[in-house]
C-alpha cells in the first residue's frame, strides 16, 4: 500500500461567475476562493503524450477527499496540487451518498501543451 494514502494537501478553487460581453457570464479565474484541504489522496491514473507539430500531455488522477472535508467540489471549480492547477473531470461523487466514513472522490484531468 502507498505511503502517501491521506498525506497530501490540494487547495481548491471556485472562481466567482461575472458578466462579460452580450450579457454572458465566466468564471473569474484570477479571482478564485482558495479552500485548502489536508488529509487527501491524490493518485495519478493515466497520461497520455502527442508528438505533432503542437506537443501535447493529458494527465489524468483520482482526488480521494478526506470524510467530512471542508468544501464540496463541483464540475465548475479547479484543484491545485503540487504547482500544478487540474480541472475537475465531469461531475464529482456525492459526498452524502458515499456515508460518514468515507470523503468525495474527484476525478482531475490536466493538459499542458
Amino acid at each position: 500500500m502507498p505511503g502517501h494514502i491521506g498525506r497530501q494537501t490540494v487547495t481548491v478553487l471556485d472562481a466567482p461567475l461575472v458578466s462579460v460581453s452580450y450579457n454572458e457570464q465566466a468564471r473569474d479565474w484570477p479571482n478564485a476562493v482558495p479552500t485548502v484541504v489536508g488529509r487527501c489522496t491524490v493518485d495519478i491514473t493515466g497520461a497520455t503524450e502527442t508528438k505533432t507539430a503542437g506537443d501535447q500531455t493529458v494527465t489524468t488522477a483520482r482526488l480521494d477527499l478526506p470524510p467530512r472535508a471542508p468544501v464540496v467540489v463541483t464540475e465548475w471549480m479547479r484543484v491545485s496540487w503540487q504547482g500544478r492547477v487540474w480541472e475537475v473531470d465531469g461531475v464529482p461523487s456525492d459526498p452524502e451518498a458515499t456515508g460518514p466514513l468515507a470523503g468525495q472522490v474527484v476525478s482531475l484531468r490536466e493538459v499542458a501543451g
